[in-house]
């Protein structure tokens, strides 16, 4: 609850700042600027604030999960995780905040550089020229790779946990080259995505157990509706217009 506090302070600040900036400089006496200047200033301001709200959130993403976490790595090589255990809470802590705090940025900023750099820092493997959109949902990053010439629609999960046999147990998600995931589809842990040029289709479950090869997938669970690859290996994705 306080850190939502936290969180709509710092956006209420960024958005107000041009305001407050206007009122202190005519309240402060000083007539060396026009009105028109004054304004400018205070305008001025907003960009800058904006630039410093996203690399204040999502740096603490990142401070936060390197804290809290470190390498999701480590925490797979435990096995089963009790769910009442220490580790489980940090885990549960971590990915509220992460998610919680970059979610608004990334949006808000809507760049598919930035995303990408994000979730790298936060220790994901992604490929060159894939494009994954701000709201995509990613658990435990550094349990994430993602090929080349990728496109990761919005919406999506990629979800590197499960729970099992009483327990947490985390592990790898590997998207090959050139593949497709539609918005809101969502890919779990065990499941394998073998060939380049795989798409799974909008609201399409990829299930513990499931494997996929080239061609287009849809349904739950899913069935392959056509074995034509939409993507070459070497092409850069074609969803940029």
């Amino acid at each position: 609850m306080y850190f939502n506090f936290l969180l709509t302070a710092l956006n209420v600040a960024a958005f107000y700042a041009n305001g407050v900036m206007f009122y202190l400089i005519n309240s402060s006496g000083d007539y060396s600027f026009s009105k028109s200047t004054t304004i400018g200033i205070s305008f001025g301001v907003f960009p800058i604030c904006i630039i410093v709200l996203v690399l204040v959130l999502l740096s603490m993403c990142l401070l936060i999960k390197w804290l809290v976490i470190g390498d999701f790595q480590k925490m797979q090589s435990r096995g089963l995780i009790a769910v009442d255990s220490w580790h489980s809470f940090k885990w549960c802590i971590c990915n509220l905040i992460v998610h919680g705090a970059s979610t608004f940025p990334l949006m808000l900023l809507d760049e598919f550089w930035l995303t990408a750099t994000f979730w790298k820092l936060m220790g994901a493997k992604i490929g060159t020229n894939t494009l994954i959109d701000p709201n995509v949902l990613i658990y435990e990053a550094d349990l994430l790779e993602i090929g080349d010439n990728c496109r990761i629609e919005e919406e999506t999960t990629l979800l590197c946990h499960k729970f099992n046999d009483g327990g947490l147990k985390l592990d790898k998600i590997c998207i090959p080259s050139s593949c497709s995931l539609h918005a809101r589809s969502v890919v779990f842990p065990e499941s394998k995505i073998t060939e380049l040029g795989t798409t799974v289709h909008p609201l399409t479950p990829v299930n513990p157990g499931e494997t996929l090869s080239a061609g287009h997938w849809q349904g739950s669970p899913p069935e392959r509706v056509s074995t034509m690859s939409t993507r070459r290996a070497s092409d850069p994705a074609d969803d940029i217009v």
